[in-house]
């Protein structure tokens, strides 16, 4: 009976994300083995620094010095124009959701943009804790 228990997968996963301190985040349609081995190669990457894919995202616009990597989506500050050679002032941002290891097919990646209406000296998020994104207006 005790080995029934150890070799469910739902078990399994369950124990690995409570050792790992993680929170259930995968799409609603993966089985519980596949959210398993996506789980257990995770951490083995940690484990091992072995980070056997990577993303190239090409930035189409003249970013700033401001910058914010938080769940799961990378926010850069972007700058006026092209040919400003001013990096210290956004006039807006722009963020791209970044893909995961869960993700089956390569995803298009696409950037969406905020603009402020005049020149932001700082901005600061709290994503996960109040949903919020906070600017500094000049």
């Amino acid at each position: 009976m005790l080995y029934g228990l150890c070799s469910d997968s739902i078990f399994r996963y369950l124990l690995q994300m409570e050792r790992s301190a993680l929170s259930d985040d995968m799409n609603p349609g993966l089985s519980y083995p596949e959210r398993l081995r996506i789980l257990e190669k995770r951490e083995e990457a940690w484990a091992m620094l072995d980070f056997r894919r990577s993303v190239k995202v090409p930035i189409p616009f003249k970013p700033t010095h401001h910058w914010r990597f938080t769940g799961g989506a990378l926010l850069i500050g972007t700058a006026l124009a092209l040919d400003d050679e001013s990096c210290e002032h956004a006039v807006g941002h722009s963020y791209i959701a970044l893909p995961s290891l869960s993700d089956a097919q390569d995803e298009t990646l696409e950037w969406k943009e905020n603009y402020f209406g005049t020149e932001a000296l700082q901005f600061e998020l709290a994503v996960h804790e109040h949903d919020l994104i906070a600017v500094l207006i000049a």
